[in-house]
């Protein structure tokens, strides 16, 4: 069996700061720098795998160019080295010995390299984010509209507004033209649209982030989107069951869902009127449908015969 080394790397915008071993290096977080950390990594004796946490976008950079250059890769939970630093009295705090850190955490968990890297996928996601910006900054506007006083301010307010939902109405098309170009977005998008509640701004927030889905069982479908309730209990100590944690974006938009399908979807509506009906609060009952209705779509995207069984 080859000699497998861990490399961790702590990255930055602008730096990316490596240990494997005995070995410390520095390269720049950019192509040439890429080129650089790969043909390092190429002269150890056996393979490397590179793990580093997700840090935004400035980790996909080199995660991409890896990729491309045939070289494993694992992307971790920041939480998760931040609890394992915790729980070996590691309290320091630097370039270098966080970039120990995750090659120590490597070594102790020996993470699986992670799934292949989707640019369409990543670029779907950066066009949802600029679509938020849009509608916050448009959000905004309508706001200041309210409360300005002069006539030629409002019409100046009016003309950029104007402007923004041509931008945001641009974008959603965009967005929809990228699904349909792609067999298998199409199928997916097609599958979520014919769920009553969800939306296409919906259904492309589930496809971009959260691509798991449809290959999970109930229990992680719920936590990977943050609507699973953990327990709360000590001893004799009941406390309330919470949701925490998972994707926000994708709670986000599930929220947004649930409020319609409560009212809507046939299958849903009894369940919100149930617990309301029990004098449950409404975001008990809200998140229930939430989870109820993230729990379908995975079972509807699921391969028939997994489905079945």
């Amino acid at each position: 069996m080859p000699l497998l080394h861990y490399v961790g790397v702590d990255v930055s915008k602008d730096t990316l700061v490596a240990a494997c071993g005995r070995y410390r290096w520095e390269f720049r977080n950019t192509a040439e720098g890429h080129r650089k950390f790969m043909a390092q990594l190429r002269k150890l004796p056996g393979t490397a795998q590179v793990v580093c946490e997700s840090t935004g976008p400035y980790h996909l950079r080199m995660c991409l160019a890896f990729q491309e250059g045939g070289i494993a890769f694992s992307i971790i939970n920041p939480k998760k080295i931040y609890h394992f630093a915790k729980s070996e009295g590691l309290e320091a705090k630097s370039d270098p010995s966080d970039a120990v850190l995750v090659e120590k955490f490597a070594i102790a968990k020996q993470p699986q390299p992670g799934e292949p890297l989707n640019p369409e996928q990543i670029a779907l996601c950066e066009l949802l984010g600029h679509r938020a910006h849009l509608v916050e900054a448009a959000k905004v506007l309508r706001i200041n509209r309210a409360q300005v006083l002069s006539s030629m301010a409002r019409k100046e307010i009016d003309r950029s507004l104007a402007q923004l939902e041509k931008q945001i109405a641009a974008l959603e098309n965009k967005l929809q033209a990228m699904a349909l170009a792609d067999p298998k977005m199409q199928k997916t998008l097609e599958v979520l649209l014919q769920v009553r509640g969800i939306g296409l701004i919906t259904a492309m927030t589930l496809i971009a982030r959260m691509p798991e889905l449809g290959t999970l069982n109930r229990g992680r479908c719920a936590a990977l989107a943050g609507v699973a309730p953990f327990d709360d209990d000590s001893g004799t100590y009941h406390g309330q069951r919470r949701i925490r944690g998972g994707r926000s974006d994708v709670r986000r938009v599930l929220y947004m869902a649930a409020v319609t399908a409560s009212r809507f979807n046939p299958a849903l509506k009894p369940v919100y009127e149930r617990l309301i009906g029990a004098k449950k609060p409404f975001k008990v009952a809200i998140v229930a449908v939430m989870r109820k209705l993230l729990i379908h779509l995975n079972t509807l995207l699921k391969p028939a015969e997994t489905a079945a069984a």
